[in-house]
């Protein structure tokens, strides 16, 4: 997967990118509500998390990603673990809440470490050298009766 950089465009707004990471996060959140249970806050946590980590591991705005989080992380809290978009009452679904968080640092963390990779490809290398010295090549017997273990 190759990475196309700076092809004279402008960048995306941060609006955008957040407003592309909400509808994520809201459909990630209708498909929890619809595959677990109430009672199944781990299933809940793990996919909005794992939306958050994708999303934080393709967009380079810091600023959207965190804003993404705490949308993530409020709406688990308010819709998935209690009801009506109620973020207080029992502190069980904020514990959960710090997986998407987690997730999101994970995400950006790939980023960054892809970037770093990226930009060392670009960089020319040492050309190969040989060893100095003589260098004897025996060329492998004809036979397989010949041949012994080293």
């Amino acid at each position: 997967m190759a990475v196309v950089r700076d092809q004279g465009s402008e960048p995306v707004p941060t609006g955008i990118q957040v407003a592309g990471g909400a509808a994520l996060v809201v459909g990630a959140a209708l498909v929890a509500a619809a595959v677990f249970t109430p009672g199944e806050l781990p299933g809940r946590v793990l996919l909005i998390a794992g939306v958050v980590g994708a999303y934080a591991a393709v967009v380079a705005d810091p600023r959207a990603v965190a804003a993404v989080s705490a949308l993530g992380a409020t709406t688990f809290v308010g819709f998935l673990a209690h009801r009506y978009g109620e973020l207080t009452g029992p502190g069980h679904a904020w514990s959960h809440a710090v997986l998407i968080g987690f997730a999101a640092v994970l995400g950006a963390g790939y980023r960054y470490v892809r970037s770093i990779n990226l930009d060392h490809d670009d960089a020319p290398r040492p050309p190969l050298s040989r060893a100095l010295g003589s260098t004897t090549v025996v060329a492998p017997p004809d036979r397989p009766e010949e041949r012994r273990a080293a």
